[in-house]
């Protein structure tokens, strides 16, 4: 198996309250995000990470805003996506294009990783099956996010007329490929995914579970967090288990890896 190589494509940007981040830590002020997406390659398979917005995302927007001004009384969390964030045309700046992705991986279900799903005319469609099941049957007594904020409707549309290309992908750990392995982490979303890539540097744990370097560095949940305790798991496993991560929204991958390459 020959080691894969991982480009980051910028999807777009927000600011978010620190409340939203770290979880009883620091509850004023606001911080940067930066949506990321992952290109994965090697001679055998083109894969990517996430599609980043839809081309309308003006419900996110509304959602996000009005959420914050609700919490915190000020005006933020606007999502700033430009046209080179469109995921069509950040992937033809760096060379190739949907049709040439032979397999997308998404976590977690939310329109700013599911915005650019029915771009792929053959890709197949990795998703968690504990999110797809979720989503369909959502518990009763649990808040939910709005159908829409999950999957824009064009996009469940086209998924339903694609069922043939979706893949579930269970809790368990699993071998997707080779050189690259998943497990459910749950802890933000009942969505959200761990995806571990071979690589020349190492084992690279890629999720959407941890915003920030300092959420795993400092084993500080998020904010946003369903779960406590599928945090702190999540941050012993992947200390076990990977040798680098990348948060999938931390601004600070750009700095660290200055090319924007992990090979």
């Amino acid at each position: 198996m020959k080691p894969y190589t991982i480009r980051v494509l910028s999807m777009g940007e927000t600011t978010v309250p620190c409340a939203e981040l770290y979880w009883m830590t620091r509850l004023v002020g606001w911080e940067p995000l930066t949506f990321w997406a992952l290109l994965i390659e090697n001679e055998e398979r083109r894969i990517l990470i996430n599609t980043g917005f839809p081309r309308d995302f003006s419900a996110l927007h509304k959602h996000w805003t009005a959420w914050a001004k609700a919490a915190t009384d000020e005006e933020g969390h606007v999502p700033v996506v430009r046209d080179e964030h469109w995921i069509v045309n950040a992937l033809k700046a760096a060379g190739t294009g949907p049709e040439a992705i032979d397999h997308v991986l998404i976590t977690p279900m939310t329109a700013y990783a599911t915005g650019g799903l029915d771009q792929f005319p053959t890709s197949r469609i990795w998703i968690s099956e504990h999110g797809w099941t979720d989503f369909h049957h959502p518990d009763p007594e649990i808040p939910q996010l709005p159908r829409n904020i999950v999957f824009p409707d064009h996009v469940l549309h086209w998924l339903e007329a694609n069922r043939q290309r979706l893949n579930l992908i269970p809790d368990e750990y699993r071998e997707l490929f080779p050189g690259i392995r998943s497990w459910f982490c749950g802890a933000h979303h009942r969505s959200s995914m761990v995806y571990v890539i071979e690589t020349t540097q190492g084992r690279v744990g890629v999720t959407d579970a941890v915003f920030k370097y300092r959420n795993y560095e400092e084993k500080i949940p998020l904010g946003l967090s369903e779960s406590l305790e599928e945090h702190y798991r999540l941050f012993a496993r992947l200390r076990r288990e990977t040798d680098l991560i990348i948060p999938l929204y931390d601004p600070l991958v750009i700095q660290r890896h200055p090319k924007g390459v992990i090979s």
